[in-house]
């Protein structure tokens, strides 16, 4: 199952749509949420119709403005929980009785604003103790490493964005791909990176039976780039696997390609639970996820090779 967000900045300008048409035929997902749409809602459902989804929940855009939007395909049973201009929240049913959450957050981009969007996390987090997905464009970020370029984040409101999360009892999903996944268009000494798109998901997806694996997409047509999470049955990921190999290991070749170095680099850095819980089970579970992004990344880049 894939999900994919994007703050699009403007679906009715032709050429983000047609650049958004082109990530849906390649990624092909199940659920789909964009922010900042500038739609009213009947020009959002057409829109959506015509990207081929048999569902589409909107929140009307605020004057010429903002607007959020989840879409869905007919395979995926979604319920919608709750909503505002800054949220949409749902609860997704999959076979075999698996339920879990799908919440999309449009962060306050003002800085006098930001604590409402982290209250708005707080209240969310108590309805439901299914596991949880949240995601889309939190208009701030989670570490000085994730801005390159212009003035220094104010550390105080990086804190209150990452004590949320902790309160939420969240973690950061990780990606593959490129680091940043906004820029302000510029050049020079005047360019400005930021890392404001991401998934976050609760603890309790590390003792399900799924992974999951996020990668920071490339496109043009906004100053975001788009996000996508795959969810994996970790028995069928294994089984397709062993097609080609009957065992999982590492391979050799690997070490030669610097995306290898940085998967690697990255996903031992995320899983920095090394002084909470078993060492083993921190071991056990960073080496997982680590290996579930190799193999990923494997078969895009050696597909078709022998």
């Amino acid at each position: 199952m894939k999900i994919i967000s994007w703050n699009v900045r403007g679906l009715g300008n032709t050429r983000t749509f047609l650049v958004l048409k082109d990530i849906l035929r390649e990624h092909k997902p199940h659920i789909l949420f964009i922010c900042e749409t500038k739609l009213r809602p009947v020009q959002m459902t057409s829109r959506s119709k015509e990207m081929g989804f048999d569902n589409c929940f909107n929140v009307s855009r605020n004057g010429m403005g903002r607007g959020l939007a989840l879409m869905w395909s007919n395979d995926v049973d979604v319920n919608i929980v709750s909503y505002s201009n800054h949220h949409i929240d749902a609860v997704v049913n999959r076979a075999k009785g698996l339920k879990w959450r799908c919440t999309g957050i449009y962060g306050h981009p003002e800085g006098s604003q930001k604590k409402h969007t982290w209250t708005l996390l707080r209240r969310l987090v108590g309805l439901f103790s299914f596991p949880w997905l949240c995601f889309w464009d939190f208009n701030e970020i989670l570490n000085p490493n994730e801005k390159l370029g212009g003035r220094e984040r104010n550390m105080s409101m990086v804190a209150d964005f990452k004590e949320a999360v902790n309160d939420c009892n969240l973690e950061d999903l990780g990606y593959m791909g490129y680091h940043f996944t906004w820029s302000n268009r510029r050049f020079g000494l005047h360019f400005v990176e930021e890392r404001l798109d991401r998934f976050l998901g609760s603890k309790d997806w590390r003792s399900s039976p799924f992974y999951l694996i996020a990668t920071n997409l490339n496109a043009w047509g906004s100053d975001h780039t788009p996000i996508m999470l795959e969810i994996q049955d970790q028995n069928n990921f294994i089984g397709q696997n062993r097609m080609a190999s009957r065992r999982i290991h590492y391979e050799d070749m690997w070490s030669h390609y610097k995306e290898c170095k940085r998967i690697v680099s990255k996903e031992w850095v995320y899983q920095n639970s090394w002084r909470e819980g078993n060492l083993v089970d921190s071991f056990q579970r960073a080496f997982k996820n680590t290996m579930a992004y190799l193999l990923t990344w494997s078969k895009k880049k050696f597909e078709g090779r022998k």
